[in-house]
């Protein structure tokens, strides 16, 4: 099926690993022109070498801090500079570190939220312009069930989520009628390496066996499993695509039925 992907200038921030390395490779596939954003420069670099190698497309490298406005300005200078437009923005970039109420202190809060909640944001405040200047765009937030199934223990990654579910919204609205349509996709827990990590690390405390841990943690998840990266890439894929063109402030659930349980 003929996305209409070819040659579309995408930007995926968080490129470097998990979910946003998923979401290059397949718009790699498609032909795309890409610009991969993260602040792992040995990662990043090695993406780049490998998907030009394989998908023959042009890929361009910046290794940039999103948690400051420099940082995404720089990642939009360049863009502009190697390929003169912005088609589609994939805002993916920001792991939140768990922590309640009691426990998470503000800098922790605020340090978070710089790079994911206020990240997100400015990468559309300043991507927005160019593309209503070049007649139309795609976003595409890569989110968080957190936003729709908030607990005690995840409470800044929570407010970030809802806060971005309500911003994209939002954005919608005001990019409807410049045809920038922006919408979202909510993962459950993701098989990355931060999941696989979170595991061992679990496993670790408790004195017990990893499989059995991860199936606790997925007990309430009707698919009883995680999600593989590329399952949330083929949606984002999806959104950016010509297929979804009467489909603006989405968000569309990719967590294996659990949101459906509330």
């Amino acid at each position: 099926m003929d996305m209409g992907i070819t040659n579309k200038v995408v930007i995926v921030t968080g490129a470097s690993k998990g979910i946003g390395k998923a979401v290059a490779e397949i718009f790699a596939e498609e032909g795309a022109k890409l610009v991969l954003c993260a602040r792992s420069e040995d990662l990043l670099l090695a993406q780049a070498k490998q998907l030009t190698e394989a998908h023959e497309v042009e890929v361009l490298p910046v290794v940039v801090d999103l948690a400051s406005q420099q940082g995404v300005d720089d990642c939009i200078a360049a863009t502009l500079a190697r390929f003169g437009q912005i088609d589609i923005l994939i805002n993916n970039a920001g792991a939140i570190r768990g922590g309640g109420l009691l426990d998470k202190p503000d800098a922790d809060w605020l340090e978070d939220w710089q790079l994911k909640l206020f990240g997100y944001i400015r990468m559309m405040r300043t991507t927005f312009p160019e593309m209503e200047r070049q007649g139309g765009g795609r976003i595409v937030n890569i989110i968080g069930n957190g936003g729709r199934m908030p607990r005690a223990g995840y409470l800044a990654g929570a407010g970030a989520n809802a806060g971005l579910m309500a911003i994209t919204k939002g954005v919608a609205e005001q990019g409807a009628s410049k045809n920038i349509l922006v919408n979202a996709v909510n993962p459950g827990p993701v098989h990355t390496p931060r999941w696989d990590g979170m595991v061992s690390a679990i496993a670790s405390q408790r004195d017990a066996d990893p499989q059995q841990v991860e199936a606790a943690m997925v007990k309430n998840i009707p698919l009883k499993r995680p999600a593989e990266p590329e399952e949330v890439s083929a949606v984002a894929l999806f959104l950016a695509s010509k297929h979804a063109s009467y489909m603006t402030g989405e968000i569309v659930q990719v967590d294996g039925g659990a949101a459906n349980c509330l």
